[in-house]
């Protein structure tokens, strides 16, 4: 794939792989202290009860799941070669007879 280069936070490892970190194992091996999940309960409870609007909730969720990031970007298509007498023509594989 041709994700941007990253660094992984955990092991410091290089990679070029989707999101933040190198493997499954680097990912799964993050703790909460005590006084963390009490911020995060804190700010729930605090965003549950505000009666927000639902445009605000859409945004809130946008942003909270780091989807207004800089997106990574696509590789370019790479030309196939069909061989003789083959060609694409809406979305099918034709062969001449």
């Amino acid at each position: 794939m041709a994700y941007k280069e990253k660094i992984c936070p955990k092991c410091q490892a290089k990679h070029n792989k989707r999101g933040e970190f190198c493997s499954r194992s680097c990912g799964n091996t993050r703790k909460h202290t005590k006084e963390t999940k009490q911020k995060i309960a804190d700010a729930q409870r605090a965003y549950l009860t505000s009666g927000t609007e639902p445009a605000e909730v859409a945004k809130h969720n946008f942003i909270s799941k780091r989807n207004n990031g800089d997106p990574d970007p696509i590789p370019p298509m790479k030309p196939i070669d069909l061989g003789s007498g083959r060609f694409v023509q809406d979305g099918d594989i034709w062969e001449e007879a």
